[in-house]
Formats: structure tokens, sequence, C-alpha cells
């Protein structure tokens, strides 16, 4: 068995055997270290390969620690520990906003996007140009 020394026991699969081209039939029981997989090479769920160490190396694999706000999800990408992050928000562990935008006290929406120059003038444009119809006078006169 190849098990990375990871685990104690394997079994012997035939058929696997058979489709490795009488290689290898070798199956891992009880991957230890927070490994999973026929040889104990792949990080559980919940975890993600430290591309530092070797594949024998008891910390090879880290847990993802995904931010529980900034994250959709506590599982990461295996490979690249990235975990899932919502819009507007960044970092392996999705715990920082985006370029360009801003951190809120929102648990649903940590980051929102910043207006830019060209919707502020806009925004600023329309408000210069709306007008009350009637006028003030106007309304003071129906008031008295």
């Amino acid at each position: 068995c190849q098990c990375n020394g990871h685990a104690r026991r394997c079994r012997f699969n035939l058929e696997l055997y058979k489709l490795s081209g009488r290689v290898s039939g070798g199956v891992c029981y009880n991957c230890q270290h927070d490994t999973t997989g026929r040889y104990c090479h792949y990080c559980r769920e919940g975890y993600y390969r430290d591309a530092t160490k070797p594949a024998n190396h008891r910390k090879i694999c880290k847990r993802c620690d995904c931010h529980p706000v900034g994250s959709t999800g506590k599982t990461c990408n295996h490979l690249s520990g990235q975990c899932p992050c919502k819009e507007g928000v960044t970092g392996l562990t999705c715990n920082r906003c985006a370029r360009g935008y801003q951190q809120t006290r929102s648990h649903v929406a940590p980051c929102i996007k910043l207006p830019t120059k060209a919707n502020m003038i806009q925004a600023e444009s329309a408000v210069s140009e709306y007008r009350e119809p009637g006028g003030a006078d106007d309304e003071m006169k129906k008031c008295e």
C-alpha cells in the first residue's frame, strides 16, 4: 500500500488491481492527519493541501478557515485553499473588501461597491436639476 504515512492499514481490492494493469490494488483504511482517498493523498473536506510540504508530512493538510461573514461556505478549494467569497470580498479566506468596494456592517453584503466619479457627477446633476412644481412660495400660501 502507498498510504503516504497517513494510514496503518490497507486492504487489497482485486478490481482496482486489474484496472491498474496489475500494478496496485491497495486501498488505505482510516487515513489520519486530515487526509482521505485511496492513498490518503487528498485532504478531507474543509482542508487544503499545503504545497510546501511533502506528501508524507503530518501537517500536509491545512484547515480552510473561511471567514464566516465574507465567504459563502466553509469548504475551500482543496489545492489552492481559496474560499468561495461573496460579491466584493477577496482574499484567501474572504477576509477583506476587493478594490473598489467598501466595508459595511451587513452580514449579507459585507462589502458594497464604491460610487464612481461618473455616478457621483450624474447624481449631483440630477439633484441640481430637480425643482418642486409650483415653488416654495405657492406651498406657503396654501398653508395659510
